[in-house]
């Protein structure tokens, strides 16, 4: 079952590809991500993250699998973090929109309804958390 979330962002389609495809501190505009720390640069790059969920703190590590800064599209594979969510593939899509507008797309292939509804929280907050970034 394929899970995917749309943002419209009021920002131009480079300055939200520019936050997004550096890879690094995540914790400016996903708010569940207190710590960034990233390791190596471009494809086969390793972020791993220090996540604080309500009473839950944990670390999670992803490896940037594709990048195509033309297309603005990129691929992430989550290596180690919570067992529902352990290998799976988490793909970023900027389009523009027009100069100042631009969407955001997060997909991803789910087997069970659990990880659905956890990537589903997942992108609506990176979503939310980028458009509030940007529209400051």
């Amino acid at each position: 079952m394929q899970i995917s979330h749309s943002t419209t962002i009021n920002d131009s389609e480079e300055k939200v590809w520019n936050t997004i495809s550096s890879f690094d501190n995540v914790e400016k505009y996903f708010s569940i991500v207190t710590q960034t720390q990233v390791e190596g640069t471009g494809i086969g790059a390793k972020r791993k993250c220090a996540v604080n969920m309500g009473n839950q703190e944990f670390q999670i590590c992803e490896l940037l699998e594709s990048l195509d800064e033309k297309k603005h599209f990129m691929t992430v594979k989550l290596e180690d973090g919570p067992i529902q969510l352990r290998g799976m593939k988490f793909t970023y899509n900027v389009k523009k929109i027009s100069d100042d507008r631009s969407d955001l797309l997060l997909l991803t292939d789910v087997e069970n309804p659990d990880a659905g509804n956890m990537a589903k929280s997942i992108f609506s907050l990176i979503g939310q958390g980028l458009k509030k970034f940007h529209e400051m």
